[in-house]
């Protein structure tokens, strides 16, 4: 089921008795439990209808529990199950005890199984789901759509913005969700009885996120600017980011424009070349990794996407410090 189609079950209030709920965007997941609560369970009944099991702790036990419990002054009860893994393995007992209580599921009842973090090959655990319910997978949504729900919020608020500086907005905090709804308030209450957000106010108040950080890393690396190389690496130690984190992040990029670059992006589609990728990319992200991978040879990212690990296990083993092994890294990549 796509996230358009839960939108009109919601509206129409014709919802199914279970859902399994996975993906990134967990912010638009959130959002759409409360939205379904919201049909399906009075205000003033909710402390006695509505329970949220959360964590790997949580047993089928405890899922029969609440699910064969019965509503209290209200036609119907909600269950959200929170990212047990249960549905990872099969070989887990309670993996089979669920499967057992989903094939009954009482008519009062909607539960929802969620997911941060869920494999595509174990899709096959999901059977039951996709016989008695709906499987909705929350990707990260594309610039457009992030634009226009950011233009719905400013409006809502009697504020106006450019498309073009909603773009830099989303380019700088990146696609989550969540961490642009945070910008979107601090802008607010930066601008005040201001009724124009400009270019210049984003830039001023917004955070970057890791994820830009990084990826303004590499196109300074393939510039050859030392400068906006240790720029990003010094802001990013001053918010207090994870240097092994860094880490990390810097290899994986060189590794996925390797990628791109061996899979031939003159050859292939950019759809194509996102089925590549586990899990699947945006088109348009794979877009930004195939033209900063033309500022680098095949043999360059191949040795320097090798070197990561080799400065982590420097690390590991005691030789450098965590931020020494990261500026290493930077200046060896900035030797092209």
């Amino acid at each position: 089921m796509e996230i358009k189609d839960l939108d009109k079950q919601i509206s129409s209030g014709n919802l199914g008795k279970l859902y399994f709920f996975y993906g990134d965007e967990q912010f638009l997941m959130e959002h759409k439990i409360k939205s379904i609560k919201n049909k399906l369970i009075a205000k003033d009944f909710a402390d006695f209808n509505f329970v949220r099991l959360d964590g790997k702790k949580t047993t089928a036990a405890d899922i029969r529990r609440e699910v064969m419990a019965v509503p209290a002054m209200s036609d119907m009860r909600m269950v959200v199950v929170q990212n047990t893994g249960i549905f990872g393995n099969a070989k887990l007992r309670d993996f089979k005890e669920v499967c057992e209580l989903l094939e009954d599921i009482p008519e009062y009842l909607c539960l929802i199984f969620t997911e941060r973090d869920f494999d595509k090959k174990k899709e096959k655990n999901l059977d039951l789901f996709k016989k008695h319910g709906e499987v909705v997978k929350f990707d990260l949504l594309s610039p457009v759509q992030l634009e226009r729900w950011l233009e719905k919020l400013f409006e809502s608020k009697g504020k106006s913005v450019l498309s073009t500086d909603l773009q830099t907005m989303i380019d700088l905090c990146g696609q989550n969700m969540s961490n642009l709804f945070n910008e979107y308030q601090k802008l607010l209450s930066f601008l005040g009885e201001r009724t124009k957000l400009t270019e210049d106010d984003i830039r001023a108040v917004v955070s970057k996120s890791t994820a830009t950080r990084i990826f303004e890393v590499i196109d300074s690396i393939a510039l050859g600017k030392a400068k906006g190389v240790f720029d990003e690496l010094s802001a990013m130690r001053a918010a207090g980011e994870n240097p092994s984190t860094i880490m990390s992040l810097i290899t994986t990029r060189l590794s996925e424009l390797l990628m791109v670059k061996q899979l031939g992006f003159d050859k292939l589609s950019r759809d194509k070349i996102a089925e590549y990728f586990e899990p699947r990319k945006p088109s348009f992200v794979v877009g930004k990794l195939i033209d900063q991978s033309k500022g680098f040879s095949e043999e360059y990212l191949i040795k320097m996407t090798l070197k990561g690990p080799e400065y982590t296990a420097a690390v590991r083993s005691g030789l450098l410090d965590k931020w020494v092994a990261v500026e290493m890294y930077a200046s060896e990549l900035l030797k092209k």
